[in-house]
């Protein structure tokens, strides 16, 4: 007999402990079918508990990593780095009445006029023989020749020069003019500025008449000094930027450079040179570079960070 604890003894017959001796316990196995699949459950109860995972943050006010912040309501000091005004400052500004902006000063090439230094005479001819300079006679050139020798307002492009031009004079009283006009030795400008130079005097001594002048002598060989210092530039009420002598090469990193007559932002455009040209660097003033800027030795200026200087 089997007992259970707590209850009542059941008697169990000989004949049903044989048959459970000969078959031993049974296991019930479900069919298909018999017991639904719970997956469904499953899957709703993972999806509620992702939904609440990424909400939550939202709702708790929690920022999980740094946003950018929206121009539309962001402050100068989020956007620019720059301190915000204070409250009093922003009031001070509002009541203070508003002053126009101040007009941009022009700025304004200043060409200094050249230096000329004093007659020289580097010989003389007679009838008979050529004379060394110790035995010529002084003549008065000077007074006929030094106020077309300053004067160069009818020349453009000289006040961008900078250097030194020798500058003969061929002396026939005979016809009486001026047969020759040459740079000498001396001369310390390139060829481009020598011959531009020589051009303009060319010009203002063309019609020059030897009429007046005493001499001794049939022919004078005379020479002049003449030094260009270029020019400055200037705004109103603000110092000069004088225009020094540079050297050295550099290379045009912007993708196209404006080569001006005039180191101004308002200088003529004499040319535009791409990226990757190689210029001569012959002077600056300011932040403007005089550059010679192709192979025929063309100078003007440019802007400094367009050479990357």
């Amino acid at each position: 007999m089997l007992e259970a604890k707590g209850a009542r003894a059941h008697p169990i017959s000989h004949a049903m402990k044989a048959e459970l001796q000969r078959k031993g316990p049974k296991v019930d196995v479900p069919k298909p079918g018999t017991e639904p699949v719970r997956l469904g459950r499953v899957g709703v109860i993972a999806g509620i508990a992702f939904g609440i995972g990424v909400a939550w943050p939202h709702l708790a006010g929690v920022r999980l990593v740094p946003r950018l912040p929206d121009e539309r309501t962001a402050s100068s000091a989020e956007l620019t780095g720059a301190p915000e005004e204070t409250p009093g400052a922003q009031a001070a500004a509002s009541t203070s009445p508003s002053k126009p902006a101040a007009p941009e000063k022009p700025i304004v090439p200043k060409i200094q006029p050249p230096v000329v230094g004093e007659l020289q005479i580097a010989g003389c001819r007679g009838k008979r023989r050529k004379l060394p300079a110790e035995e010529c006679d002084t003549i008065e050139f000077d007074r006929v020749a030094r106020e077309r020798l300053q004067g160069l307002e009818h020349c453009d492009g000289w006040g961008t020069l900078t250097g030194v031009l020798s500058l003969g004079f061929e002396l026939d009283f005979e016809s009486e003019r001026i047969t020759k006009i040459s740079s000498g030795k001396s001369t310390t400008l390139d060829e481009t500025g020598s011959s531009l130079l020589l051009d303009c005097y060319r010009k203002s001594f063309e019609n020059l008449s030897l009429v007046g002048i005493p001499h001794r002598h049939e022919q004078y060989s005379v020479y002049y000094r003449v030094e260009l210092k270029g020019a400055t530039v200037e705004a109103s009420g603000s110092e000069p930027s004088p225009i020094t002598p540079a050297s050295g090469r550099a290379t045009v990193n912007w993708e196209v450079a404006l080569v001006r007559a005039t180191p101004t932002r308002d200088g003529d455009v004499l040319a535009r040179v791409l990226s990757g040209t190689r210029v001569v660097v012959t002077g600056r003033s300011g932040d403007w570079y005089r550059v010679k800027f192709d192979v025929k030795g063309s100078e003007g200026w440019v802007f400094r960070a367009s050479i990357g200087l």
